[in-house]
């Protein structure tokens, strides 16, 4: 039968309530009910043969775990002899997630018939449920080999497999049956003779490095404001021209193994090379891209509404993985698959983008992964998908994607623009690497909205407010703390700190610690499981976390977590009090109270003076949450902000200011200090955090050679007093000087930050007053950037070994686990 034959006949609805706690318990006990073409539903009351259902499966905390269309196969009415009543059912349509839990699932249990089963002998319904299951769940027999299957596609009639005599266990099953349902410029005047008067004597090696000029001197000369030049003097290095990969093949054979993909060039995207460039017409979207969630929404007569996913959720899991069969999963339906293929699931992605493969901070995360992490285009990080090497902007990209074609189904319209929110702790190649990430999606990112700001828009725009308020963003990977002033609809930013390595899954990690050690104490042995048991103790973690926000216990059991010398399945099994948590979790959150202080210390302000303090992000939440923030500010956090949604909504209102001259204005601040790199490596600091953005900072240079004509200068962002430290961001290469004697030739570079945190550079010489050209590339390594500022090795050794530590004391024991477990 095929579909449209299916839509136009009356379905049946079939709602099926089982109480299981939940994915894992599910797959374990109820695989033997379930077949690559169908599935056995225990009731007394069985629809007639023929009878076509929508049906949708849940467990105990009313999560979904199959849906679908399917056709009354056979029947079995109370009493009969050969089993218990029920009603055998042929699989027509499964949506994605429930075909990748079938496919899970065969490889566990029988391949049930959706025929009825030979006369058995006649054998009690109790009897024949103690045999099959046993204590806690346990497979009751060898699961009979597998039907070959082939790569699935969404919504398509499936054929089911040759019958297989078999008889279905006992469920007891609740079954309810229901009907069908204009950015400012930036001028800088240089004083020619007061700058050469103070121009030092030149010497011999590195490069000479007036201070500061300062502003008083700044009369002489009338510079264009640097975004009307930049353009054809400043550039990035360019992307290579992107190559025409070679088509997958996906090899397969029963039972189904790794897909077998051809590797593709890196020079270009592997899942997204099809898209069609944004032509920067439409209508202009709000997306707040996170860790580990993102949303979507849209401004609607003035009004942002969020919107829903395919699936029916407000937020999608920013997850993307590649099955078995080598199809890409985003979302929900990659998350369907993590725990069982966590090598293949690539999530966090937003922790490392737009960093250099080889820094310190990729190389401490890539050894806790459990996913690869590789170098791919300009030596940035990269992922393993398959044997294709993937841009960590294309794993973003694909989730912008999908918010795009959900903004699309809810409009009806193409959609190609749209605003995007990143951290306020970002640094400027991440804001970069953003907006890579959005054209890979097909999106033209008309502008990067710090999430605190986006929050506070949410918060107060259009209400005619005039108070300082403090936005906490403790999210799923990063967490930021940003205070601003309210006047009407002028937001300005005082303030801004945080911590791109401290969110939620840090959390978790202290949540699987705490749960090892129990399995641990019980046992008399350290955990010692495969990767797959390790992420089955972190998905329940999380949902431990989230449920004690709520309420104060919680009941771990985990069956069959890893197998003893004897071959005994070992479980765990315990319960957890919103106490131990607390407890385990009180530094995490002392620490984000730390940065809080810091932000109002660089205010120059008192708890007492902040008005209103804001929550976003899915672990404000957490009861000591709020009563740590009510303990030091005295008041109780705002509570009419939806946390996970506030970021979105808050770019889709700025959205509605992009094509329209609107009162709102955003003073938004710089995050991190951008500074020079000196001979030596010490960091010479130009423009300091927190200082309101646009802003500029121009500095001299003199030539240290005979007729030279070129000169380079590296800049930094960080706050380390050394190079090593902080994140290299590019080197300007100042090139067309003049030729003259050693010292004769002097430059004025202006380093300039747009309102976005956009690095600008450009050159004057002094002498002809005439812009030279200056490019910032990215190109050097790490190892080219010491031996150019002659930073010795131990200086480096000490700043990657003092990031390592702080790493391993951030994550806990948790990392050290996984270290072990994937042998890096």
């Amino acid at each position: 039968m095929d579909q449209n034959r299916t839509k136009q006949r009356k379905l049946v609805s079939l709602l099926v309530k089982l109480t299981h706690k939940g994915i894992d318990e599910f797959v374990q006990k109820y695989a033997t009910n379930i077949s690559e073409g169908g599935m056995f539903i225990r009731t007394r009351d069985p629809k007639p043969i023929g009878t076509e259902l929508s049906f949708k499966v849940e467990i105990a905390d009313g999560q979904r775990v199959l849906q679908g269309v399917a056709t009354v196969k056979w029947t079995r009415v109370e009493g009969d002899p050969t089993g218990p009543a029920g009603m055998g059912l042929e699989f027509r349509e499964l949506d994605d997630a429930s075909r990748v839990l079938v496919d899970r699932m065969i490889g566990k249990g029988s391949a049930l018939a959706i025929e009825p089963p030979p006369s058995l002998p006649q054998r009690g319904a109790a009897s024949l449920a103690d045999e099959l299951f046993g204590d806690f769940g346990a497979p009751a027999a060898a699961p009979l080999e597998d039907e070959p299957f082939n790569p699935v596609v969404s919504l398509k009639p499936v054929a089911p497999p040759p019958p297989k005599p078999v008889t279905p266990p006992v469920h007891e099953l609740d079954i309810e049956v229901e009907a069908a349902p204009a950015r400012p410029g930036t001028e800088v005047d240089l004083d020619l003779n007061t700058l050469l008067n103070t121009t030092p004597a030149p010497v011999a090696t590195g490069i000479d490095l007036f201070d500061e000029i300062p502003e008083s001197a700044l009369e002489a000369i009338d510079i264009v404001p640097i975004e009307h030049e930049l353009p054809t003097m400043v550039r990035s290095r360019p992307e290579p021209a992107p190559q025409v990969p070679q088509t997958p093949v996906v090899l397969q054979a029963p039972p189904p193994a790794q897909a077998q993909v051809i590797a593709r060039p890196t020079g270009g995207p592997v899942f997204l090379k099809d898209i069609k460039p944004s032509d920067g017409t439409g209508p202009v979207i709000g997306i707040d891209l996170g860790t580990t969630n993102s949303a979507c929404a849209v401004l609607t007569k003035g009004r942002p509404i969020i919107l829903s996913s395919k699936d029916g959720y407000n937020t999608i899991p920013s997850i993307v993985a590649l099955t078995q069969q080598g199809k890409l999963q985003v979302g929900h339906r990659a998350k369907a698959q993590m725990v069982l293929n966590p090598t293949q699931s690539i999530f966090g992605a937003k922790r490392l983008v737009g960093r250099e493969f080889d820094s310190a901070t990729v190389r401490q995360v890539s050894e806790r992964s459990h996913f690869s992490i590789v170098s791919g285009v300009d030596r940035r990080a990269a992922v393993k998908l398959g044997n294709d090497t993937v841009a960590l902007e294309e794993v973003q990209g694909l989730i912008l994607k999908e918010c795009r074609e959900m903004a699309e189904q809810a409009l009806g319209v193409p959609v190609s623009r749209a605003v995007v929110t990143c951290p306020a702790y970002y640094s400027e190649p991440q804001r970069e690497a953003v907006r890579r990430a959005g054209a890979m999606a097909g999106l033209k990112v008309e502008r990067v909205l710090n999430e605190p700001t986006a929050a506070a828009l949410a918060f107060g725009m259009n209400r005619e407010l005039t108070k300082k308020v403090l936005v906490y963003d403790l999210g799923g990977g990063t967490f930021d703390a940003t205070l601003l002033k309210l006047d009407k609809n002028v937001f300005e930013v005082l303030a801004t700190g945080g911590d791109v390595f401290l969110g939620g899954v840090d959390f978790d990690n202290q949540l699987v610690d705490l749960l090892l050690e129990r399995f641990a104490t019980w046992h008399k042995k350290p955990f010692s499981g495969d990767r797959v048991a390790l992420s089955r103790v972190s998905e329940v973690a999380e949902k431990m976390k989230v449920a004690l926000s709520e309420r104060t216990t919680f009941d771990v059991h985990l069956p069959m977590l890893e197998m003893d010398g004897q071959g005994k399945p070992l479980d765990l099994r315990t319960t957890v009090t919103r106490a131990e948590v607390e407890a385990v979790c009180a530094e995490l959150i002392d620490r984000t109270l730390q940065a809080v202080q810091d932000v109002l210390l660089d205010a120059k302000l008192k708890a007492s003076d902040v008005d209103d303090i804001i929550l976003v992000g899915g672990m404000s939440r957490m009861p000591l949450v709020r009563e740590k923030l009510k303990e030091l500010f005295k008041k109780p956090p705002h509570a009419s902000v939806n946390a996970d949604e506030a970021v979105a909504l808050g770019a889709a209102l700025y959205s509605g200011t992009v094509d329209k001259v609107s009162s709102l204005v955003l003073i938004d601040v710089v995050p991190m200090t951008i500074g020079l790199g000196k001979p030596g490596g010490a960091f010479h600091r130009l423009i300091e955090r927190n200082t309101p953005l646009p802003a500029t900072k121009s500095f001299g240079l003199a030539t240290q050679k005979n007729d030279e004509t070129e000169m380079e200068v590296m800049i930094f962002q960080g706050e380390d007093s050394n190079v090593a430290g902080n994140e290299f961001l590019g080197a300007v290469t100042i090139s067309g000087l003049p030729k003259g004697p050693a010292g004769s030739v002097q430059i004025a570079v202006t380093v300039g930050l747009d309102a976005e945190c956009v690095l600008r550079v450009e050159a004057r010489e002094f002498r002809t007053r005439s812009v030279v050209r200056s490019t910032l590339a990215t190109r050097y390594t790490s190892d080219e950037i010491a031996s150019k500022l002659g930073i010795s090795q131990a200086k480096r050794e000490e700043a990657t070994k003092t990031r390592g530590e702080e790493l391993e004391k951030r994550a806990g024991g948790f990392w050290g686990k996984l270290k072990k477990l994937f042998g890096r």
